[in-house]
């Protein structure tokens, strides 16, 4: 279950906030703003990044109001570990490889 929910509380005091195990070992965290907004997110058992999982409620939740982001919830989230299909890391696409592969083509006839 999830272990730090009054931390959830305590990032989120306007909503209700409930979680519910599932049989892998995560949990669904369900989140119902005071304008009966619902969020349902499944949460890694592992819970490293806690903070980073509440700024993006906190995203979602007013994406789901139709407001305009603020700046702390933008800033603060980290894109390097966006997730994938795979859950690998990002790479570049061909596109772009290929014109880093011409400049340095390019640098090595220069010299």
């Amino acid at each position: 279950m999830l272990t730090n929910l009054a931390r959830w509380h305590a990032a989120l005091p306007d909503c209700k906030i409930s979680a519910a195990p599932r049989p892998d070992g995560s949990c669904v965290l369900v989140v119902k703003s005071a304008d009966g907004k619902e969020l349902r997110r499944v949460l890694p058992r592992d819970q490293k990044n806690v903070d980073q999982l509440i700024r993006r409620v906190r995203l979602d939740l007013m994406l789901a109001k139709g407001q305009a982001p603020t700046r702390e919830v933008i800033g603060t989230i980290d894109v390097s570990t966006l997730p994938t299909y795979t859950n690998g890391r990002l790479y570049k696409t061909r596109a772009a490889s290929l014109w880093e592969r011409r400049r340095v083509t390019g640098k090595l006839a220069s010299n």
